[in-house]
């Protein structure tokens, strides 16, 4: 069956997967003395659960 007559998934809007967000926060910074600032978390991609990572609703 072609994809043509299927309803594109409202929740991923067709594109399969979920991309994950990332967030800065200076709260989450390490209390280390080097140069590098830990304060970005990011969750990772994820197949959208609404159509199971097909991009439209059956």
């Amino acid at each position: 069956m072609s994809e043509q007559g299927k309803k594109v998934c409202p929740t991923c809007q067709g594109k399969k997967i979920i991309e994950g967000v990332c967030e800065v926060s200076s709260e989450w910074r390490g209390s280390q003395n080097d140069d590098i600032l830990d304060d970005m978390q990011c969750t990772p991609d994820e197949k959208c659960p609404t159509c199971e990572g097909k991009g439209y609703e059956e």
